[in-house]
């Protein structure tokens, strides 16, 4: 039914057909990050990259979020080393959007990392940072309005970040995880929402740029 509404592109399969550690060598890397405090992983400008966004986003693609776990979690795993803990903080949609869709593309990438996550090193956090507004989509407009409609979209549950346990004077790192980062706008509210709930340690980073 869902190829008979969206038809898979040469693009598409060709992605969602890699296998997601050969993914991360095959795809290109994104330039550099908008913001300082986020970056991306591959190149939004890459047809295929792009195909791979769409197909978790709106397809619920399992081989897609896959790779883009996958990715996110070579990256993540590395952190794990150097800090503890590591919490992952996956981006949160408004209750409206999760309605219409029926689910958060980037919890389910989330799910992904705590899947690959073996050795129980990270924190999958989906409960300490909220959606408070609902803004038009975002994917036609230009930077300056982007910009303007990203600003106090979010809020941080101070008694789940509470329950992390979180020793805020040691080594930790809180990571919020998205599928796209274009201007950088949202992730910026974000970061900035957690580092004023006291978590002064965080930062994003996104699947693409």
């Amino acid at each position: 039914m869902l190829e008979a509404l969206f038809p898979v592109s040469a693009e598409e399969r060709e992605v969602l057909a890699m296998d997601p550690e050969q993914s991360f060598d095959l795809l290109p890397r994104a330039q550099a990050s908008p913001i300082p405090e986020a970056c991306g992983i591959f190149s939004y400008k890459d047809e295929r990259t792009r195909k791979l966004i769409w197909s978790i986003k709106y397809k619920r693609s399992k081989a897609g979020s896959a790779i883009a776990g996958r990715a996110l979690y070579r990256l993540v795993s590395t952190y794990s080393k150097a800090a503890s803990p590591v919490v992952i903080a996956p981006m949160p949609i408004t209750p409206r959007r999760q309605r219409e869709r029926g689910f958060n593309q980037c919890e389910l990438i989330a799910d992904e990392i705590g899947r690959l996550d073996t050795d129980r090193r990270l924190t999958i956090a989906k409960d300490i940072l909220y959606r408070k507004l609902h803004k038009s989509r975002q994917t036609m407009k230009g930077r300056e309005e982007r910009l303007k409609n990203a600003k106090d979209i979010f809020f941080a549950d101070n008694a789940a970040i509470e329950k992390l346990g979180i020793d805020k004077s040691q080594d930790y790192l809180i990571i919020v995880i998205d599928d796209v980062i274009t201007t950088g706008s949202t992730m910026l509210d974000a970061v900035h929402t957690l580092r004023k709930a006291g978590l002064e340690k965080t930062f994003g980073l996104s699947v693409a740029h």
